[in-house]
């Protein structure tokens, strides 16, 4: 079975992705701003019960912002997109670095054991209750998912995005709030949610230090303000 997402369903996303302009640039994978540093190395502390023999699925991979950091840090990955021109980039990006342990493929993996499935900007851009069935299936008992996300009730995505992107691409990030990513992950068998927020204010804004950029990351994670965070790291275990 083919787990491609229905062309029906996500050819704007497809098509989005596989112009070039709208592509993460390569040059900020190899070497990522500070904030991107940091969520990375947020989500790869995040695996630390995953062990590095065991392979880690990146879903909506892109050009490989989050694989080639967890390929770095000793996991082997399968790199899924739908774009096959993104992952012909992150291949490109993946031999000059020198990275066999990175695989990709357009389709998601319908059998096998994973340790954990990862994402970063992924879960808004298509149906949880179509994909949250998949990463629990191919999942390890104890495996994990972990992502990072635009927080759905900040208002400064809506502002930025209907500026910048198009909405059709972007249109399910008000599904990326705490309630519903709770709910929905609890409903398709996951537990252990554990949802932070991270800043409230677009994080580039503070990566010119460290400690601003540590310490605006904390003020999105305080109670009530977590509702309004600018971005989410989600954790759950299967």
């Amino acid at each position: 079975m083919d787990n491609t997402p229905p062309e029906t369903d996500y050819a704007d996303q497809k098509r989005h992705f596989d112009e070039s302009k709208n592509q993460y640039a390569p040059g900020a994978i190899i070497a990522p701003p500070l904030h991107t540093t940091l969520e990375l190395r947020r989500v790869i502390e995040t695996l630390d019960s995953v062990p590095f023999s065991e392979r880690v699925v990146d879903f909506g991979a892109g050009t490989g912002r989050l694989s080639v950091a967890l390929a770095k840090a000793g996991y082997s990955v399968i790199a899924s997109d739908i774009s096959e021109r993104s992952l012909a980039t992150l291949d490109d990006l993946a031999r000059k670095l020198n990275l066999q342990t990175i695989h990709t493929s357009t389709a998601f993996p319908n059998c096998g054991t994973f340790g954990a499935v990862v994402g970063s900007d992924v879960l808004h851009h298509v149906d949880l209750d179509e994909f949250l069935p998949r990463f629990h299936s191919v999942l390890r008992d104890g495996g994990k998912i972990v992502f990072t996300e635009p927080g759905g009730m900040n208002p400064v995505w809506y502002v930025y995005l209907t500026a910048f992107y198009d909405m059709r691409v972007e249109r399910r990030i008000v599904h990326c709030n705490l309630r519903t990513l709770r709910r929905k992950l609890i409903k398709h068998g996951f537990s252990d949610v554990k949802i932070t927020g991270v800043g409230l204010l677009p994080r580039p804004l503070f990566g010119w230090n460290d400690t601003a950029c540590r310490l605006h990351d904390r003020s999105g994670d305080l109670p009530v303000l977590r509702w309004v965070a600018n971005r989410y790291l989600i954790e759950a275990t299967k």
